[in-house]
């Protein structure tokens, strides 16, 4: 008879799961950019985008969630070649494998947006844009740096926005390329010497542009030194909708270069309007504090004691000579309570005085050593002993032992 076989049934959960865990364990299809032709986009109410990515007669199904899709500055159409960086994953429910798509952008910016997203990834994993090495903005930056074009529309929004806000604020201007094939040096070396100089914040950036323009801003030598200065940094390349680099390493994103000089220059109306506020405070507590101390002046002035200071000293003066009393009382039966002490201690040692016995008409017989003997047994005929009376002693010598008990004597 042939052998049975054990085959062990799986559910679909199971199996879609497990591809599901696979493919997103897989390194290479975590951070992928695809290229094809857009078929069947359609932008859902939700914000979410669905669209295929087709090549030939090949497709791949394509999602970009609503956080990536409000993102787009342009509406991608079908039929349109396109580059799509993201990752592969599996969609359980459906049972499908797709494309989750984080940036989507025109199929000729697609070397440029790889290597771009490339070097954004890698400078991530170093921690250039981790928010835990970014510095706070100091709360009143009265000097500050500020690295731009001299002729641009961003450094004249700059001194106009600090004109307005606070005229006192002192800034130093950087001139720096910010375009073209020598913008990359300039900013660094112009970021190096504004840093070196001790201002309170600095303002690093230009107007908006095509990408082209912003490029400089992109490269990682601006991005590194950007990373690395010392002052308190304020990023404002381009539009709100423009994101370089450069931002994303700065202490603080501005939209635009105007958004950063609101950012960096204290309002000064605001200060002076909070100056007179803690001004008025401290004219009210003042004049609170003197009244309160006008107050106390008056009630001590008017005090009873104050007119008549002997009687500050008489209750004290009565507590004095009461513990007097009480100290003397408690001294006086402390002596009494020591003499009867004494009265009666001297009384039990007189009782065990032996000299007392002795008077009574007892006396104590000793060996030659000075010994007691207590009984008879121990001496012998012809031994020399001392008798001790009350009075005196006397030297006798033994000449009969007797075992005369101590009851059969006279009391």
């Amino acid at each position: 008879m042939a052998e049975s076989v054990q085959i062990h049934v799986y559910g679909v959960a199971e199996i879609n799961y497990y591809l599901r865990e696979y493919l997103g364990e897989d390194e290479f299809l975590s951070s992928i950019a695809v290229q094809g032709e857009i078929v069947g986009y359609k932008a859902h109410s939700s914000g979410h985008v669905y669209f295929t990515l087709r090549e030939g007669d090949k497709g791949l199904r394509t999602v970009m969630f609503r956080r990536y899709a409000a993102q787009l500055e342009w509406r991608p159409r079908d039929g349109e070649q396109v580059v799509v960086l993201g990752r592969i994953g599996f969609y359980e429910r459906d049972g499908s494998c797709q494309l989750y798509a984080e940036m989507l952008l025109p199929a000729g910016m697609g070397q440029q947006a790889r290597s771009l997203e490339e070097l954004k990834r890698r400078l991530e994993q170093e921690g250039l844009f981790d928010p835990a090495r970014k510095q706070a903005l100091p709360r009143l930056a009265l000097d500050i740096g500020v690295i731009t074009a001299a002729d641009s529309a961003a450094w004249a929004d700059i001194q106009r926005i600090s004109r307005n806000r606070c005229p006192g604020v002192r800034l130093c201007l950087y001139p720096a390329l910010v375009q073209g094939d020598n913008a990359t040096a300039s900013i660094v070396a112009q970021l190096l010497a504004a840093d070196a100089a001790g201002h309170d914040v600095l303002i690093c950036g230009r107007g908006g542009g095509a990408d082209e323009d912003l490029a400089a801003f992109n490269s990682e030598a601006v991005v590194r030194a950007i990373a690395a200065v010392r002052t308190p940094l304020i990023s404002a390349v381009g539009h709100e909708s423009d994101v370089t680099l450069a931002d994303l390493a700065a202490d603080v994103r501005a939209a635009t270069p105007t958004h950063a000089a609101s950012l960096a220059v204290p309002d000064g109306a605001a200060l002076l309007a909070t100056l007179d506020a803690a001004h008025s405070r401290m004219q009210r507590a003042l004049r609170q504090r003197v009244l309160s101390a006008s107050v106390q002046l008056e009630q001590v002035l008017s005090s009873s004691l104050l007119r008549q200071p002997q009687r500050m000293l008489e209750k004290p003066t009565l507590q004095l000579q009461m513990l007097e009393q009480a100290l003397r009382r408690s001294m006086l039966q402390g002596l009494v309570q020591k003499e009867n002490f004494l009265h009666q201690a001297a009384g039990r040692l007189k009782a065990l005085d032996p000299l007392a016995t002795l008077a009574r008409g007892f006396s104590v017989a000793l060996r030659a050593d000075g010994s007691i003997i207590q009984d008879a047994s121990q001496l012998e005929v012809d031994e020399l002993i001392q008798v001790r009376l009350a009075q005196g002693s006397v030297d006798a010598k033994v000449v009969a032992i007797s075992a005369e008990e101590l009851s059969d004597l006279p009391v």
